[in-house]
């Protein structure tokens, strides 16, 4: 009696993730599904993880990861990166006040590398590029979600996708 080969596409594809030969990022999303499904958000800003997002990951995309609701909305390849870090005015808690401004860093590491303000017209155009109206809406939002890395010195990365 022979044996029957098996091909399983999904295990080929965990296996060769597993040996770091692709990355299969998930990004789950909680705000902002409209634009989304639009394509006039065609970016995100994470909190920095382990293993950063690079040029040429195939992300998927889904709406309230990790939930019963959880509903994929899509797969797409990541065409660019770069690292921000976002300071606030110490009475921003309390007064609303903006930011004080956002850094673009060309390393993940925080005292390594260049380091650059954002013109207030790159911040807005950043903001609006995650699908916010300007720097002052998506400084509330990141507050609301990150208020202890409103320091300055929690590196968050920029991830866009075509």
């Amino acid at each position: 009696m022979s044996k029957r080969s098996f091909h399983n596409p999904f295990l080929s594809v965990i296996t060769s993730y597993a040996k770091g030969e692709q990355t299969m990022p998930s990004i789950g999303f909680t705000v902002l599904k409209d634009k989304l499904l639009d394509g006039s958000k065609k970016q995100t800003i994470r909190k920095l993880r382990k293993n950063p997002i690079k040029v040429g990951d195939k992300l998927y995309l889904y709406w309230h990861l990790r939930q019963k609701d959880c509903a994929k909305l899509g797969e797409v390849i990541c065409n660019e990166t770069f690292f921000i870090t976002i300071n606030y005015r110490p009475e921003f808690p309390t007064t609303g006040s903006p930011i004080i401004r956002i850094d673009k860093h060309s390393s993940s590491k925080l005292w390594e590398g260049d380091v650059r303000t954002l013109t207030d017209g790159e911040a807005d155009e950043l903001a609006r590029k995650d699908g916010f109206k300007d720097r002052w809406e998506l400084g509330r939002m990141f507050y609301h979600m990150h208020e202890k890395a409103s320091d300055g010195l929690t590196i968050f990365q920029v991830i866009r996708w075509t």
